[in-house]
């Protein structure tokens, strides 16, 4: 596999079991040499996890996968956040899996999503190791439980894209919907994005406390996902902040629908007084560019739209090619 030595990035190769077949000269720099017939000795326990319950389910579905964040154990047990891509592929009449790693040290929102990730593990750390640790030692008996396994596995797919909160979508849940859409989207077709905060909400909080916070924060969640269309996208973005993601919407459709939104929101109440929301709209077309780099210039005019609509008061929409 000469070839792969000339790719200006860590290479592995194993077969369709995650035996390794072949690693490059980037990859033994970065993890050390190879000592291990499989490829679990390369990934933190988190990791494992995901390989098993989404990864390997993802690329016998599809046949490849790209963009998936995971991490890569050094020889020393440091841990280095990746972009990996895998596909299968056939060489000399045989399945094998080319994995391909992007190293993502430098990419803050990448870490944004490990704290993220480590906190939910942190909650569930406990009832995972002890799973993991009975499907390895139930792996001889894996074929008689394979429905059950495939439930666990969809669970666990599902939490992972859930706000533990609101049972709303995550930032990786916003982000695969927009993967999703750039793949099928032409040039001339238009994606929006609404980025809403609620109005004073750190005065709900300091009155009446976070469990009535917590109460309005569901209720919200609740009355956004009334207003949306049934191909929006609704998440909950971090704090007090949620986003709705309008595929195949102009700026006239993306008014109507902040327009809904505050109108249902007007019905959720904090101990008989009034919520609202403010919201900033970003419209843009797709003009080839990947999802990471249209996502993020959506929510760069967003929040500046966002910004401006809590200064002129609150309580409105405000577009970003307005300003």
């Amino acid at each position: 596999m000469f070839y792969l030595e000339r790719l200006p990035c860590p290479v592995l190769v194993t077969d369709c079991s995650g035996l390794v077949l072949h690693t490059n000269l980037d990859f033994r720099t970065l993890v050390g040499p190879g000592d291990t017939s499989t490829m679990d000795r390369y990934f933190p326990p988190a990791s494992r996890i995901f390989l098993q319950t989404h990864a390997w389910p993802l690329l016998f579905k599809n046949g490849e996968f790209s963009e998936l964040y995971m991490q890569l154990l050094t020889a020393d047990e440091a841990r280095i956040p990746v972009m990996t891509n895998a596909r299968i592929s056939e060489i000399r009449g045989n399945r094998v899996v080319i994995w391909l790693f992007f190293v993502a040290k430098e990419r803050q929102r990448f870490e944004s999503e490990l704290l993220q990730a480590r906190q939910q593990a942190q909650d569930t750390a406990a009832q995972l190791t002890e799973v993991n640790g009975e499907l390895m030692r139930a792996y001889a008996q894996l074929a008689a439980y394979t429905a059950e396994v495939k439930t666990e596995a969809d669970q666990l797919a599902h939490l992972s894209n859930t706000d533990y909160l609101t049972g709303l979508g995550n930032r990786r849940a916003l982000f695969l919907q927009v993967d999703r859409w750039i793949k099928s989207a032409s040039d001339q077709d238009t994606g929006s994005l609404l980025l809403i905060d609620i109005d004073f909400f750190k005065q709900v909080n300091d009155s009446l406390g976070h469990a009535e916070g917590d109460r309005v924060l569901c209720d919200i969640a609740s009355q956004l996902q009334k207003s949306a269309r049934a191909q929006d996208t609704v998440v909950r973005y971090g704090g007090e902040e949620f986003i709705v993601w309008l595929p195949y919407s102009d700026r006239r459709g993306a008014e109507l629908t902040a327009q809904r939104l505050h109108n249902q929101v007007a019905q959720a109440q904090a101990s008989d007084q009034p919520i609202t929301i403010s919201l900033g709209l970003s419209t843009l077309k797709p003009q080839n560019q990947d999802t990471t780099r249209y996502l993020e210039r959506l929510l760069s005019e967003a929040d500046t739209a966002l910004y401006e609509a809590k200064y002129r008061g609150r309580n409105r929409t405000i577009c970003f090619d307005d300003l």
